[in-house]
């Protein structure tokens, strides 16, 4: 591998839920070859963008089990996958392979298999199905990891940072806006990912822009203290944020005008 290919590589993390599991889907896939069962597996990752932004990008397995359960054979599918760090990578399939989640999924499409085809075939889902247990995990282990991670990623789709913002609302304290953020906190090679309701509420003080931020979470979990602690002021570093909002607050004056929503929109737009 030349220098430039190796400086331009990415880092990848296996996407997982708040409790660190991994969400997989199969699909099985008409068979390329008569002698093998072949399945579709995705799970979603995340390529690092810079410092603060992760974008997610779905990961294939094609998995091949043998119908005499003799053997199987796993290939990746690195079509959406970027230059990314090889081992970042062979880290992840070698967690994939031994995860409970993978053994789970096509164990359930087997059972399928056997209980809706003939009865040749079912005889030999099932042989793939006891070769596939017994010879997948090779043991497998629950993932630890130092769950307190630190490092605090947005995380994009399609190119969107925040999801579902809502429209902007006039309330008698002033006006407020809400919307969803993803939140990704980097381990080894997993982006343990959040989903954080948030509310932005704003009024006039003192001739200035008042405001607050509003997060939905439970401060007992460590990682919703630190977002609770940190995101507000990231929130207020953001332009790209900052911008949608505005876009809100003047599509609410343009729909119905109102001189104080008007007074919010100068003064917020003066502080971006």
């Amino acid at each position: 591998m030349n220098n430039n290919s190796q400086k331009n590589q990415t880092m990848l993390y296996l996407a997982s839920d708040e409790l660190m599991q991994t969400h997989l889907t199969c699909t099985k896939i008409s068979n390329r070859n008569k002698d093998e069962f072949t399945f579709s597996i995705r799970v979603f990752c995340y390529v690092e963008k810079n410092n603060s932004y992760a974008k997610s990008v779905p990961l294939y397995l094609i998995l091949g089990l043998n119908k005499q359960g003799v053997g199987m054979s796993l290939a990746v599918d690195l079509v959406n996958i970027p230059n990314v760090c090889p081992m970042q990578l062979k880290k992840i399939i070698e967690y994939l392979q031994k995860s409970p989640a993978l053994l789970l999924i096509v164990c359930q499409q087997l059972d399928k298999i056997a209980s809706s085809s003939s009865i040749e075939e079912a005889v030999q889902a099932k042989l793939a199905k006891h070769f596939f247990i017994e010879n997948a995990p090779k043991g497998i282990t629950s993932f630890t990891t130092n769950r307190q991670a630190n490092e605090l990623y947005w995380l994009m789709q399609k190119n969107q940072m925040i999801s579902d913002m809502d429209s902007f609302k006039l309330d008698g304290e002033g006006g407020h806006i809400a919307f969803t953020v993803q939140i990704g906190f980097k381990h080894d090679f997993i982006m343990q990912c959040y989903e954080v309701d948030c509310m932005m509420h704003m009024f006039n003080e003192d001739e200035k822009l008042g405001y607050y931020f509003e997060l939905y979470l439970d401060q007992e979990n460590y990682h919703h203290q630190l977002l609770y602690e940190t995101l507000p002021d990231q929130f207020m570093d953001n332009k790209t944020f900052l911008n949608q909002v505005l876009e809100e607050m003047k599509k609410r004056n343009e729909e119905q005008y109102d001189d104080y929503l008007q007074d919010l929109i100068e003064k917020f737009t003066a502080s971006i």
